[in-house]
């Protein structure tokens, strides 16, 4: 139901007709949601190399008092600097280690670690960073919502991580180089989630133009956003009751939380730990997750805010089969998983304990469809790709061409091929809803390389970020800079 316009948790959800195979109550899989093929548009895009000397870059950040340098966040722990000044290639300078907090061990192909980070707007007088991490299972604001499935029956249901918000205290040394202040040296804890399974943990984090720290959560992991479907441990899942956690306002998994965290900002009601304040404007203050912005997310892996307009951008990496790029307008929407997988319906009750791991699919075409729920602007199918990887609207000078345009690509061409492709389509001029083939590649061939993130430094310029062993591991991580090719 609605109420002033803004979902509750009761959703109800009624499916067009059109959904169902015609004599039948059962949904039919479809065999290629999207036809048409990407293919490359007027501009291409050179590569060149910053620094080799990163495992698994997933954010390049820019410092507000440091323009000529690019904060890199490794997945392994570490949050680097690269002086853009510097001939290539760059040797990066440790800023923070939050390495002793990761869970652990990690897996070869592992999602958890050090997934995003924040400079504080004030940075150059506050000296404040925001961190998001996966850490060891220990007590969290936000535990898991009970499981009382059959299937679930003497299950310990023990979390896999805990999802962790800092706030760190950054010092300069008599060099100049930032270090963490000796007085914090475990940074101020801010939020904690729970996660019932290792993937899914999206993570990413940026300043809004309102001054105030978005974050994005994944919906817990395992396939379907739903308890007892088999996980890839081959037991049946927990964690995701009911709805699923997209679905629910009752659990931070599954959306994008919007917090005031910096103790200087009196703006908004204090949480119910006391370490931040609830901004004003929040669609559910008097909710059980007050932080939530919007939901109906699967895995919101990268977001970014449009450095000319304010405007944000979320990729939700899919399942078996779409991937999206969705437009957040307004606080409280809901985005559709798993309901929706981009703009498809998707039957997430699939054949539970049976087959596959993961038996989710699309079903029907059916955008505008339920009318609660808020379309992706762009999409395509894994014909093109595995998983999305969010960029940036392009706001430089180096390639005119691409002014304006959202440059983002996606991980690999198949499953960890190591083949990362770059898109791009018209943010500043597109439609309501960004058909497949308006969307543009840059490269005439794929990397050589697995893409897993982006960055934007202080001029707008833009970075892609690489490796070539997937997972938290290895010595083939990469920052390469984007130029306009001929220009």
């Amino acid at each position: 139901m609605l109420v002033g316009g803004v979902a509750t948790a009761a959703l109800a959800l009624t499916l067009p007709q059109s959904a169902i195979a015609t004599g039948s109550s059962t949904p039919v899989p479809i065999g290629d949601p999207i036809g048409p093929r990407i293919q490359p548009g007027p501009v291409r895009v050179d590569l060149t190399t910053v620094t080799t000397a990163v495992t698994a870059p997933l954010a390049g950040i820019t410092a507000k008092g440091h323009p000529n340098e690019l904060f890199v966040v490794d997945q392994v722990g570490i949050l680097w600097s690269l002086d853009l000044t510097a001939p290539a290639p760059v040797t990066p300078t440790s800023v923070l280690d939050v390495s002793r907090l990761l869970v652990g061990p990690q897996n070869p192909k592992d999602e958890r670690g050090f997934l995003g980070a924040a400079f504080s707007p004030a940075f150059d007088t506050d000296g404040l960073v925001y961190t998001d991490t996966s850490e060891a299972t220990s007590p969290a604001d936000h535990p898991l919502r009970p499981s009382n499935d059959a299937c679930l029956a003497g299950s310990a249901q023990t979390p896999d991580h805990v999802d962790v918000i800092r706030e760190w205290h950054l010092v300069t040394d008599a060099t100049g180089a930032l270090h963490v202040d000796p007085a914090m040296p475990k940074g101020r804890k801010l939020l904690s989630s729970e996660h019932p399974q290792a993937n899914h943990n999206a993570g990413d984090m940026h300043f809004g133009p309102d001054g105030f720290l978005y974050v994005t959560d994944g919906d817990g992991g395992g396939a379907d956003d739903q308890n007892c479907q088999t996980n890839f441990d081959g037991n049946p899942m927990f964690g995701h009751p009911g709805v699923g956690n997209g679905q629910s306002l009752d659990t931070p998994l599954g959306k994008m939380l919007r917090i005031n965290p910096r103790q200087a900002d009196t703006r908004g009601t204090v949480s119910a730990n006391g370490a931040f304040r609830i901004p004003p404007g929040n669609p559910f203050p008097d909710g059980t997750v007050p932080e939530i912005y919007s939901y109906g997310l699967r895995n919101p892996f990268r977001f970014s805010f449009d450095r000319g307009t304010g405007d944000l951008w979320v990729a939700d990496v899919g399942q078996n089969d779409i991937e999206e790029v969705d437009h957040v307008t307004a606080p409280g929407q809901n985005f559709g998983w798993h309901v929706k997988e981009g703009t498809f319906l998707f039957d997430a009750g699939g054949f539970q304990l049976k087959g596959s791991r993961s038996d989710g699919f699309p079903f029907a075409n059916s955008p505008g469809s339920p009318a609660n729920l808020v379309d992706p602007v762009a999409e395509y199918d894994h014909d093109d790709g595995t998983a999305v990887i969010g960029g940036y609207v392009y706001r430089g000078a180096s390639m005119p061409g691409l002014s304006g345009h959202y440059v983002f690509g996606d991980t690999s061409r198949r499953l960890n091929n190591g083949q990362g492709r770059l898109f791009a389509f018209d943010a500043d001029h597109r439609s309501a809803v960004t058909a497949d083939n308006t969307i543009v590649e840059l490269r005439d061939a794929p990397l050589d390389f697995q893409l897993i993130g982006f960055g934007q430094d202080s001029a707008g310029e833009l970075y892609a970020l690489v490796f070539g062993v997937p997972g938290p591991n290895g010595t083939t991580g990469a920052v390469l800079r984007l130029s306009q090719s001929g220009s």
